[in-house]
C-alpha cells in the first residue's frame, strides 16, 4: 500500500516502542539530553540547537561546533565520503533541531513512528492534498540525497502545526541508515506505509522490528555524550 491509496483512518494509540539498535540508542540518548535542556529553557541547550540547525544543509563533519552531537565511530580505512552511519545520525540530529525550534513541547516522541506523524499531518484522503503530495514525493525518493531534500520541507510542515507533530527520532535515524542499504529504500517505504496506516504486529511492536535484536553490539549506545 502506498500513501496515494485510500484506507481507513485510525486514531493514534499508544504503542510499544520498537527495539532500538546501537545507532538508534545513541541518537535517543543525545536527543533526550538536549530536549530536556530545551524544555527547561536552558540557554546552553538552545545554543546547541541553533548550531545543529546550521548543519541541516551541510555534509556530516563539516561543522566542528556540532561534532559532539553528530559523530559516530568509523572503522580504520574508512572512505573519505561520509559513512552511512555518519549520514543517518547527522540528518536525524539536524532535522530534530529544525523541528524543535520554538516549540514548547517535545518533538522527539519515543514510540510514535514517522509514518504515524505523517498521517497526523496528512489526514485522510483529500484532507490535506498539499501535505499528501509532499509525503508522496518523500516516500518515493530513491537516494539519501533526494530523501534528505524532501525531509527538510516536510519537517517544517510537521513543526508548523499547532503544538507541533513530533515523532521518534531514534527509530527514524535507524530508518535513515536502513534506507542507504541495497534495497533499503523499499524496506523503509514499507515500514512507513504500515506505520501511516497504523498496522502493527500482534504484540504491539512495529512488525519490522520483531527479532530485531543486534547481538553484535549488545544494544549499547555509540556514545551517550
Amino acid at each position: 500500500m502506498n500513501p496515494t491509496e485510500t484506507g481507513p483512518a485510525k486514531e493514534a494509540s499508544p504503542c510499544r516502542r520498537r527495539y532500538l539498535r546501537k545507532l538508534g540508542l545513541t541518537v535517543d540518548c543525545r536527543i533526550k539530553k538536549l530536549q530536556k535542556g530545551i524544555l527547561q529553557d536552558n540557554a546552553g541547550a538552545r545554543a546547541t540547537l541553533a548550531k545543529l540547525r546550521r548543519g541541516v544543509n551541510a555534509d556530516p563533519g563539516a561543522i566542528p561546533d556540532i561534532w559532539d552531537y553528530t559523530y559516530v565511530d568509523v572503522p580504520d580505512g574508512a572512505p573519505d565520503a561520509p559513512t552511512r552511519e555518519e549520514m543517518a545520525v547527522h540528518i536525524a540530529m539536524t532535522l530534530y533541531a529544525v523541528h524543535q525550534q520554538s516549540r514548547s513541547g517535545p518533538m522527539h516522541k519515543p514510540g510514535f513512528g514517522f509514518g504515524r506523524a505523517a498521517r497526523a499531518l496528512v489526514g485522510g484522503e483529500g484532507e490535506n492534498p498539499s501535505a499528501r503530495g509532499r509525503f508522496n514525493a518523500l516516500v518515493t525518493a530513491s537516494t539519501i540525497a533526494e530523501l534528505r531534500s524532501h525531509l527538510r520541507s516536510f519537517i517544517q510542515l510537521l513543526r508548523s502545526k499547532e503544538e507541533g507533530i513530533g515523532f521518534d527520532y531514534a527509530a527514524f535515524a535507524e530508518d535513515l541508515l536502513a534506507f542507504q542499504n541495497p534495497g533499503g529504500d523499499r524496506t523503509v517505504r514499507l515500514r512507513w506505509s504500515r506505520d501511516f496506516y497504523n498496522f502493527q504486529a500482534s504484540d504491539g511492536e512495529d512488525s519490522s522490528s520483531v527479532n530485531g535484536r543486534d547481538s553484535a553490539d549488545g544494544g549499547r549506545p555509540l556514545s551517550a555524550e
